[in-house]
């Protein structure tokens, strides 16, 4: 019989594992622990994810409506400046045109004041009246169209009612009122005194016969 070598090992056997094996370590009860730790830890892990994500919405959400209503407020305050800008601008340019008409014609009826001032019609000399007058009289008449020209037109003015009233108009208005007035008071004493005199004498005959 040969001697066996002592070195020589027996061969290797695998152990296999049946599938109701395998089912049954899965299904210890140390296994479904950890797989419910498992779960639980993945659910706390997706609830943070989902909190998380629906935080990020909500201020996403937010932050979109203030930004929609912060340009809302800011295209309406924009709007108004700018119109506001432009009504000013177009009142300051009409403001602008008028003072530089009004300062024409201010420059007008001074060259006129100074023209006028220049004749000293008291200083002619009999002789030279005549043509003096017919120097003089254009000179007046255009001072007097000029005059009225500039009132009339100063009337469509907006900024100043300077020209709403030529001077010596108001007084003008002062006396015809009061020369009106005076006018009227005479008229009614004409009108009632006839019968005022015919009450005085019927008075006096009735005080005569009832002292009799």
């Amino acid at each position: 019989m040969p001697i066996r070598d002592r070195t020589e090992r027996a061969p290797y056997k695998q152990m296999e594992l049946t599938p109701d094996a395998m089912d049954n370590f899965m299904h210890t009860p140390e296994r479904m622990l950890e797989q419910a730790e498992r779960l639980r830890q993945q659910a706390e892990i997706y609830d943070q994810q989902r909190m998380e994500i629906e935080t990020r919405s909500r201020e996403l959400e937010e932050s979109t409506m203030r930004k929609t209503g912060f340009n809302a407020d800011l295209n309406e305050l924009g709007q108004r400046i700018h119109n506001a800008v432009r009504r000013i601008s177009r009142e300051m340019d009409s403001m602008e045109r008028e003072h530089q008409e009004m300062a024409q014609v201010c420059d007008c009826f001074q060259r006129h004041l100074k023209i006028l001032s220049g004749l000293q019609p008291q200083h002619w000399a009999p002789e030279t009246v005549k043509e003096r007058l017919r120097e003089a009289l254009p000179k007046l008449d255009r001072a007097d169209n000029d005059f009225h020209e500039a009132y009339a037109c100063g009337r469509e003015y907006r900024h100043t009612t300077v020209f709403f009233q030529k001077p010596g108009e108001e007084e003008a208005k002062e006396q015809f009122g009061a020369k009106a007035i005076k006018e009227e008071m005479l008229r009614g004493l004409a009108f009632h005194l006839p019968l005022f005199i015919l009450l005085l004498i019927t008075w006096a005959i009735y005080s005569m016969v009832t002292t009799a």
